[in-house]
C-alpha cells in the first residue's frame, strides 16, 4: 500500500470515528437523577439502564482499523444484531453479528500488529464463523506471514472452504507465495476427492498444465501440457504398478537348495512360490522376510536355468494365475545355463506361479534387483 493510499485510510478512519461519536451521543439514553427517582417511588428505585451500546471506539482499536469502503462518499453497512454485553472492541449478534457491504470497495479491512486482526466463531453447524462473497473477485483475501489459517476443530469440521460460484468454471480456492500453501494433518496430509468423471484423457473439456485430476475410478492423473482435453499422465491408480525401488540384488528363490521348495521342475509341473523373503544362496534359509514389501506390486529378476534335460521352457505369472500366454525363459538342450532379466508380476501376497513346459526338466533360480510399489 502506497503512503497516499494509508494517508487517504488514515482520513477516512478519523472521519468514522468522528461519525461513531456522535452516533453514540444521539443514541445514549437519557439519565434521570437519582433524587428524582428515589421521589417517584423511595424503597424500589428502579437501577439507572445500562445502554445496549457496543463501543465502537474500542472496536476500532482492538480488532485492528476496521474500515467499511465507501458508498458515493458515505458508509458501507454496518449492522449489529441485538448486542448483547458484548466485550469492547467485539460484536455479538444472532443470528448476524456484522455486516459489511462495500458494493465498489472493500467490504471490511482490518489489520494488526500483534494479535488477530479478525475472530469469528459461532456454533451453528450449517454457517461459517466467516461468509464472504464477491461475485467478481475472490471472497477473503488474506496477506501476511500466513495469508488464511485454517484449524479444524474436533467432530470432522472444516478449517477452510472455499467455493466456486460458477458450475463450469471458478477456482475454490488460491494460494500465492514463495510456498504456495503448507497443509499438514495428523491422519491424512492431503484428501482429494474423486470427480464424477472418468479418466481426462477422454475430455472433451480444456485443462492447464499442472492439473491434477482423480476420475471417478481413483487414478490420479496429472496434466503436462495445456489442451482440450490436454496431455496427460497416469500417476497412480489400481491398474498402475507403482514406482520402482532398485535394492541391492538378492536370491529369493533356489530349486538347488534344501528350502524352500527342493527339486528340479519337470513338463507339466506347477510350483507356487513366495518371493518377499531373501534366501541364503547356500541352504536358502531366509536372511529378510520382508526383502520384497507388502503391496509391491511386480519385481525386476534375474530368472536363470541350470542342469538342464532336454528342451524346455519356464512360464512365471502372478501367484494362482497357471494360463499359458507368454515363455518367461527356454532352453535347447541338456546341461545348459541360460538366464532371462524380466519383470515379474506379483499377486497380494507377494507370489509367483511357475509353470514347466516341454519335454524337459531344469532347476532354477531367481534373483530381485528391485520392485514397484
Amino acid at each position: 500500500m502506497s503512503t497516499t493510499e494509508l494517508d487517504a485510510l488514515r482520513r477516512e478512519i478519523a472521519e468514522l470515528r468522528g461519525e461513531l461519536r456522535d452516533l453514540q451521543r444521539l443514541n445514549a439514553p437519557k439519565r434521570v437523577p437519582l433524587s428524582e427517582r428515589q421521589a417517584t417511588n423511595p424503597e424500589h428505585a428502579p437501577a439507572e439502564p445500562t445502554p445496549q451500546v457496543i463501543s465502537r471506539r474500542h472496536a476500532l482499536r482492538t480488532a485492528g482499523a476496521v474500515t467499511a469502503g465507501a458508498v458515493a462518499g458515505g458508509l458501507a453497512t454496518i449492522a449489529t444484531a441485538a448486542p448483547a454485553a458484548a466485550t469492547p472492541g467485539s460484536f455479538s449478534g444472532d443470528p448476524v453479528a456484522l455486516q459489511a457491504d462495500a458494493q465498489n470497495g472493500t467490504g471490511l479491512v482490518a489489520t494488526s500488529i500483534a494479535g488477530s486482526a479478525i475472530v469469528a466463531t459461532t456454533s451453528a453447524a450449517n454457517n461459517p464463523a466467516i461468509d464472504a462473497q464477491n461475485p467478481n473477485s475472490c471472497g477473503v483475501a488474506g496477506q501476511g506471514a500466513i495469508g488464511v489459517f485454517g484449524e479444524a476443530m474436533p467432530g470432522g469440521t472444516i478449517g477452510v472452504l472455499g467455493t466456486a460460484g460458477a458450475t463450469v468454471s471458478g477456482t475454490g480456492g488460491k494460494f500465492t507465495g514463495p510456498t504456495g500453501a503448507t497443509v499438514w494433518g495428523t491422519d491424512v496430509t492431503v484428501q482429494f476427492q474423486p470427480s464424477n468423471n472418468p479418466a481426462p484423457v477422454a475430455s472433451s473439456a480444456a485443462h492447464n498444465q499442472g492439473a491434477l485430476i482423480v476420475d471417478n475410478a481413483g487414478a490420479l492423473w496429472y496434466c503436462v501440457t495445456s489442451g482440450t482435453p490436454g496431455t496427460w499422465r497416469q500417476l497412480s491408480g489400481a491398474t498402475t504398478a507403482g514406482a520402482y525401488h532398485p535394492v541391492t540384488p538378492g536370491r529369493v528363490y533356489d530349486s538347488r537348495c534344501a528350502q524352500p521348495s527342493p527339486g528340479a521342475i519337470s513338463s507339466g509341473s506347477i510350483r507356487l512360490l513366495s518371493v518377499a523373503a531373501q534366501r541364503n544362496i547356500t541352504t536358502g534359509a531366509v536372511t529378510n522376510p520382508n526383502f520384497i514389501p507388502a503391496n509391491a506390486t511386480a519385481v525386476f529378476a534375474n530368472v536363470a536355468v541350470v542342469n538342464t534335460v532336454d528342451a524346455g521352457y519356464l512360464t512365471i505369472n502372478p501367484g494362482g494365475v497357471t494360463t499359458i500366454s507368454a515363455s518367461t525363459i527356454n532352453w535347447g538342450t541338456s546341461n545348459q545355463t541360460q538366464s532371462n532379466g524380466v519383470s515379474l508380476t506379483l499377486d497380494n501376497a507377494r507370489q509367483v506361479t511357475v509353470i514347466a513346459g516341454g519335454p524337459g526338466a531344469t532347476d532354477f533360480l531367481i534373483d530381485v534387483f528391485g520392485y514397484w510399489l
